[in-house]
């Protein structure tokens, strides 16, 4: 046998352990058909109540999709998904399992029930318009989901949709277990699987997988206190080339590098990538009046310093989305460590133009240096006017700029950021064309020059501690970044707004 023979075997022999080690806990774990088994907590029945709907809402419409659960044990799932679904393949390697699930949905003729491993799945490729699995990749090694996760992309359709929730961090549920072979990764780990896949279709083009969106199970942060249930969203994308970065790659490998961010929040100060950190967040949140109780929606909510602040401080829930996977994930490990106000406080990696949290479900909207990455803001502004309930507030700091056109440094600064920048009066002026009252638009370049100085001296006080940290290079960088932007605020052309408005209710006889 050659030594790549034997790795080779060394490799089956541990993949072979594994799935032994899972089934074994399994076998242990699941003697009950019953959901305290499945979710291996004693609350079982209570978050099943709420964290189910919540899950499939997540999810979204499958009316007359052709679906695959994965996982499907005794079909907590198997039922909702079913009276969508044109047809339902319900796959469980524990046959114990899907014969108690058999037995629940009889009635139900679109489900195609099979007790199976999922990594031995056979299906024709572009057969599948859905694949649907809770908690299972966890229970797999990192080469298993790499494998599960590229067959899913063969078995799509194009458009097709692949959503999984999975615990992430640390165990969730309560119930005792001698021996825990669950893989509790950290987010992280399965965005680089999931973005190191492509592969050739049949009709020569390239597959990947598209982010839709990654968020906590509410549900989880509201009776566990804990964001370690995370859902994921990817749609199956199609392209005549290899993959490009799209804006959220941009994001992650250029402006907002993990070490980025790091830096950044040594300047701004703890969980904080924003103008001022917590003195402006402190004056800001002040203007809202934010009462015990309320929903917040942070709009590029960072690494969740003012989400923190707004929960612990107030006792409001917030939600906090950001197009960033490196500043969500990084709020999401703040989480889990137990920073103060986490428990009231749960984030969504998405784009602000593409998700739709419905009517009225927001007291007030808050964002922060972010919208100038959004070119369309008019139409973001109607979701905001949507999301809001009646009464419920916005407030805004963004980067503008003056009127007219820009000289060629300023020019070529915008372009090379990818920015949308408005005058203060044109900001204003979008605000209220979209209905808000009330609007507030006040030119807070002052307040901003103070921001840059204050935060300048102290990154040149902490000269040595920074360069210890990062390097000279990460030193300079910031240097330079406040200098120019003091140059760029003194010439007038760089200006920063503060943005407040209001949704009227509609008064009687408003249609």
């Amino acid at each position: 046998m050659t030594v790549t023979d034997q790795v080779i075997a060394a490799a089956d022999a541990k993949a072979e352990a594994e799935r032994q080690a899972q089934k074994a806990y399994w076998t242990e774990h699941s003697k009950e058909t019953t959901v305290e088994a499945m979710m291996l907590d004693s609350q079982a029945k209570l978050i099943d109540l709420e964290e189910r709907p919540e899950i499939l809402r997540m999810l979204g419409s499958i009316e007359g999709k052709v679906t695959l659960e994965l996982g499907a044990g005794i079909g907590r799932f198997t039922g909702p998904l079913a009276q969508q679904a044109k047809h339902l393949i319900a796959l469980d390697f524990m046959p114990h399992l899907i014969e108690e699930n058999q037995r629940q949905h009889a009635d139900m003729g679109n489900i195609d029930f099979r007790a199976g491993d999922a990594l031995e799945l056979v299906l024709k490729q572009g057969s599948m318009d859905v694949v649907f699995s809770n908690w299972l990749m966890m229970y797999l090694g990192d080469k298993e989901v790499t494998k599960l996760a590229t067959d899913a992309l063969s078995w799509l359709n194009e458009g097709g949709i692949f959503f999984y929730r999975e615990s992430c961090f640390r165990q969730s549920g309560d119930k005792a277990r001698k021996n825990n072979p669950t893989h509790y990764r950290n987010p992280r780990e399965y965005f680089a699987i999931m973005d190191g896949i492509e592969q050739r279709e049949a009709d020569g083009r390239f597959s990947h997988w598209e982010l839709i969106s990654c968020k906590c199970v509410d549900t989880y942060v509201r009776l566990k206190k804990n964001q370690n249930q995370i859902c994921w969203k990817w749609r199956k994308v199609c392209s005549d080339m290899p993959r490009a970065a799209d804006f959220r790659h941009f994001l992650d490998n250029q402006q907002y590098q993990l070490q980025g961010i790091l830096r950044y929040e040594r300047v701004f100060g703890h969980g904080f990538v924003s103008t001022g950190g917590l003195q402006t967040t402190q004056d800001f949140v002040s203007k809202l009046d934010l009462q015990p109780g309320q929903r917040v929606l942070d709009v590029g909510c960072g690494i969740g310093g003012g989400d923190f602040y707004m929960a612990h401080t107030h006792g409001v829930s917030v939600h906090g989305i950001d197009l960033s996977v490196n500043m969500v994930l990084t709020a999401l490990n703040r989480a889990a460590a137990g920073e103060p106000g986490s428990a009231s406080v749960s984030f969504e990696i998405a784009d602000c133009t593409m998700v739709d949290f419905g009517e009225a479900k927001f007291d007030v909207i808050y964002s922060r240096d972010t919208l100038l990455h959004i070119a369309d803001k008019p139409a973001l502004f109607q979701s905001f006017m949507r999301w809001l309930k009646p009464g419920g507030k916005l407030l805004i700091s963004d980067y503008c700029r003056t009127e007219g056109t820009p000289s060629p440094g300023f020019a070529a600064y915008i372009k090379q950021r990818g920015y949308d920048l408005h005058s203060v009066e044109g900001y204003g002026r979008m605000l209220e064309e979209a209905g808000f009252s009330k609007v507030i638009a006040e030119d807070r370049t002052w307040q901003f020059e103070e921001s840059l100085r204050r935060e300048l001296d102290a990154a040149v006080k902490d000269k040595d501690g920074f360069i210890a940290e990062f390097s000279q290079a990460d030193f300079d960088a910031i240097v330079n970044g406040w200098k120019d932007k003091l140059a760029r605020s003194g010439d007038g052309e760089q200006r920063w707004g503060l943005f407040q408005g209001t949704k009227i209710p509609a008064g009687p006889g408003t249609p």
